[in-house]
């Protein structure tokens, strides 16, 4: 079933926000010139613009326009995506040490999340988190080349992965998809996290998710459970 031509239009708009070829803060072109560009009349522009204001990807001044609206100032998609900014309400030092970004074979939940195929491959940037010079976790993004470089481009040793996302990179995150579990720590993550090998970490997966529906990337997390404690509040 063909959409109404408001909606088209919306959609065509939506798509250039989220792919940032209208960036936050640029004005978008008058009632008067969509009209033209669309050859559709007024009321069908103004339907299509309630359509983004009402998703939150454009405001409107009076006198002045319509702007595409910036992603949210601060990253809000849950404590285990805010490392540093957790330590710093703590009132302790947070850095990482970036380690490596390599080509690697994607392990299985990362295929299911991004839809890969048998023989596809990801850049993985690992950073070492510590607070106060003390290791805490191990950190992997696993995404395409250019996303992964973007990233480690923007400091993935003092900022946040999900805040470079939408505060640096202009990306709109929808929600969060995590996974925790507990597993016993490799001869190497032991190494890095200074305990001893088979000591219990928390394992946390995520997948970031745009406005658009579209997994972005995959991440996952080692936390140690000495140094590291999680607290969620759950409401009905």
């Amino acid at each position: 079933m063909t959409q109404p031509r408001f909606r088209q239009i919306e959609e065509a708009l939506r798509q250039q926000i989220v792919a940032n070829d209208l960036a936050p803060g640029v004005k978008l072109p008058s009632e008067a010139d969509l009209v033209a560009q669309y050859g559709v009349s007024r009321i069908t522009i103004r339907q299509a613009l309630a359509g983004l204001h009402a998703s939150g990807l454009i405001e409107k001044i009076n006198g002045k326009g319509s702007f595409v609206t910036r992603p949210a100032a601060r990253s809000d998609l849950g404590q285990l995506t805010g490392f540093y900014e957790a330590a710093r309400k703590r009132g302790q030092t947070a850095h990482g040490e970036l380690l490596s970004v390599r080509p690697i074979a994607p392990p299985a939940f990362a295929m299911r999340a991004l839809g890969l195929e048998a023989g596809d491959t990801l850049m993985c940037a690992t950073t070492l988190r510590l607070w106060d010079a003390v290791p805490v976790a191990l950190f992997m993004v696993m995404g395409d080349e250019a996303l992964v470089t973007a990233l480690v481009a923007e400091d993935l040793e003092t900022n946040d992965a999900m805040s470079i996302f939408e505060e640096r990179l202009g990306f709109r995150l929808k929600h969060l998809e995590t996974e925790s579990a507990a597993v016993a720590a490799t001869k190497e993550q032991a190494r890095r996290l200074k305990v001893e090998p088979g000591t219990p970490l928390l394992r946390v997966r995520c997948t970031p998710i745009d406005i658009q529906g579209k997994a972005l990337c995959c991440a996952e997390l080692l936390f140690r459970g000495d140094r590291f404690s999680y607290r969620a509040k759950v409401t009905r």
